[in-house]
């Protein structure tokens, strides 16, 4: 089965996607091994979810899709190892099937696409290189626009949660001269999930209807004003600070008039239908305490 990667935006409509697995994740880290705040503060809770409580809340996200007709793939499944975010280790740009350097404690996720790498042609993939890290949940496509949540060398350096960094962004801006690319730099906590946004999908995602906004979790008030003044105020849900820390930013889109949603996200929803809509609630409460949600869980190769 060959794969042709076709990203324009987030929103087109969805036609193949690959979904993270939670199958055999090797129980719960201890703190130390936890490369993100809001895992390492449910180890310290008590809470982290379990690998039943997981799969049941990924399968209940794969049956919507595929009822929506949407063809779903799988990373291959490594032993003692999180592949829940799929969306981290490789994304797509236009027809490009991009893989990244990421962080040591995540190389392992990288081999398993492998099965899905060898379907796509080799024209249609890049290899980023040294010294270039980008995260999937760092890029979001919008047409003419590439928005990248991006770490500056201090931040790159001293923070865990920082997994972007210039270098990388340069470097996707001129393998891809066609599209706009503009780098906003966020807040970062390494200890408190509160405090700062581990992806730019943590804080900022467009939708059909306008975009989902946490400014809060933006280190540059000029940014803000930016995405405000290019969505339409009337076009931007402004997420409170708890909203932010739910990832209530962190929604799937499977058309420009469909989108998949947290079933806990009870004002998102509203304002969603209010924008006609059609919300698909999936629960997902457990998966989110390890620091991600469903677009993290997602990685589109194919929309309209």
């Amino acid at each position: 089965m060959q794969i042709q990667p076709d990203i324009q935006n987030e929103f087109g409509t969805l036609k193949t996607v690959v979904v993270g697995v939670a199958r055999d994740m090797d129980g719960m880290p201890a703190v130390e091994d936890c490369y993100d705040p809001r895992s390492a503060e449910s180890v310290l809770n008590n809470t982290y979810p379990t690998e039943e409580s997981c799969m049941d809340e990924i399968k209940g996200f794969i049956d919507i899709l595929e009822e929506l007709n949407v063809e779903v793939l799988r990373p291959e499944s490594i032993p003692a190892l999180n592949q829940v975010f799929a969306r981290d280790v490789a994304f797509v740009i236009e027809d490009q099937f991009v893989l990244p350097n990421v962080i040591e404690d995540r190389a392992k996720e990288v081999t398993a696409m492998a099965l899905i790498e060898g379907n796509i042609p080799s024209s249609n993939i890049i290899r980023m290189p040294s010294g270039c890290y980008v995260e999937g949940g760092d890029v979001i496509v919008h047409n003419h626009y590439v928005f990248i949540g991006v770490s500056n060398d201090e931040a790159f350096q001293t923070h865990k949660t920082s997994r972007t960094n210039y270098p990388g962004l340069n470097y996707l801006s001129d393998e891809f001269p066609r599209k706009v690319f503009k780098g906003f730099e966020l807040l970062k906590s390494d200890v408190d999930p509160r405090k700062g946004s581990l992806h730019l999908d943590c804080a900022f995602q467009p939708v059909g209807c306008g975009v989902l906004l946490a400014p809060h979790l933006f280190k540059n008030q000029d940014d803000v004003d930016w995405i405000r003044s290019f969505f339409g105020t009337e076009n931007v849900y402004e997420c409170s600070k708890e909203e932010a820390y739910a990832l209530s930013t962190n929604v799937f889109s499977v058309s420009p008039t469909q989108v998949i949603v947290a079933d806990t996200f009870i004002f998102l929803i509203d304002w969603l239908t209010s924008k006609d809509m059609e919300v698909f609630k999936v629960p997902y409460s457990e998966i989110v305490k390890m620091g991600g949600l469903l677009r993290c869980s997602t990685m589109p190769l194919k929309r309209d």
